[in-house]
Parts: structure tokens; C-alpha cells; sequence
């Protein structure tokens, strides 16, 4: 009963830590951030923070790599249910409808810095990568990689676009947008 109780404390003091850093991550970049300012925000102790984190930095790759983790899922799912269907609407569906439920997090996050992009892309490639090379059997691997990161800076792009300054649009309408532009090119747009 007490390691159940110390693990929802943890859980606790961890959630207060997360809290606080995103609201000073809104405010001012991550360098300007002192633990003290955290602390006094969270309304925790130092000692209470350096027993769960080691820096700031820590509490941000925390952060960045729980929503990370929660896409590769929301991507392998929708793979899944759909047969590996790479140009289904349905996979970019489940992804914006995950980071739009997170949206504050996520936006913070891609104004914080590249970090959360490079590990999406890294995360994103290991996951599509395999795919393009048995659906597109006939491309190089120069062609598949260019057009991955093709895709997936402009998928970035729109994403960010849409949780600064279209939230209030649904996660299927811009998932299906994106979809219909990855296929289509320009035509989707006629």
C-alpha cells in the first residue's frame, strides 16, 4: 500500500512539475527558466524537483517524449485498422486528433525550439519508411527520402499553422486536406 501511495505522489509532484514548466515556457524560452522560478510556480521544494529531474531540460525531453510516444501509437494503430494504407486520411486523422487534444502542449512545444521536430521526424521515418519502400517498390531510396521529408515538413507546417491559428478546425478536415495534398499535389487544390 505505501509503494502505491508513493507512485501517485510521484505521479503528482510530477504532473505539478510539467504544469508549472509549461506555463513558464509560454511566458519566456527555456534559458531563462531557473529551477528556483519553477519550484516557487510548481509549489514544490528544489530538493522535491532534483529527486524527480535533473535539469529543465529534462522536464521538456519528459514532455516532448510522452506526446511522441502517444503519436507513434495513434500512427501504428491507424495503420493497423487500416491495412497499412499509406494514403489513408484515417492516419493523419488519428495523429491531429491526438495533438489537437494536446494542443496546448504541442504548440508550446513546437515554439520551443526544433527538438520535438527532429524527434518527430526521426520517430515518423522509422515508422513510414518500411512502408514507402514495399509501396513504392520502384523508387530509391533517394526518392523516398526526399519525398518523406517532403511530406513531413509540409504535414509539420500545416499542423503548426492549424493549432496557432485554425484551432476550431476539425482533426478529420485537416487530416483529410493533408491527405488529399501527400496524394494530389497541387490538383488538390482545384
Amino acid at each position: 500500500m505505501k509503494k502505491i501511495s508513493e507512485d501517485h505522489r510521484a505521479r503528482i509532484t510530477k504532473s505539478l512539475i510539467k504544469s508549472a514548466f509549461l506555463e513558464l515556457l509560454q511566458e519566456k524560452n527555456i534559458r531563462y527558466i531557473s529551477i528556483r522560478e519553477l519550484c516557487e510556480k510548481a509549489q514544490i521544494s528544489r530538493s522535491t524537483f532534483y529527486a524527480h529531474y535533473v535539469d529543465i531540460y529534462e522536464v521538456k525531453e519528459q514532455l516532448e517524449n510522452e506526446l511522441l510516444e502517444a503519436l507513434k501509437t495513434a500512427y501504428r494503430d491507424a495503420l493497423k485498422k487500416n491495412g497499412g494504407n499509406l494514403l489513408s486520411a484515417e492516419i493523419f486523422e488519428a495523429a491531429f486528433r491526438l495533438l489537437h487534444e494536446n494542443s496546448e502542449l504541442c504548440t508550446i512545444l513546437l515554439n520551443s525550439g526544433q527538438d520535438i521536430v527532429d524527434k518527430y521526424i526521426k520517430i515518423s521515418e522509422e515508422i513510414f519508411m518500411p512502408l514507402y519502400q514495399a509501396y513504392f517498390a520502384s523508387a530509391t531510396e533517394i526518392q523516398l527520402k526526399n519525398y518523406f521529408l517532403f511530406t513531413s515538413g509540409g504535414s509539420i507546417a500545416i499542423l503548426k499553422n492549424w493549432l496557432t491559428n485554425h484551432p476550431d478546425v476539425s482533426a478529420k478536415k485537416v487530416a483529410a486536406f493533408v491527405s488529399d495534398l501527400i496524394q494530389k499535389g497541387v490538383a488538390a487544390l482545384l
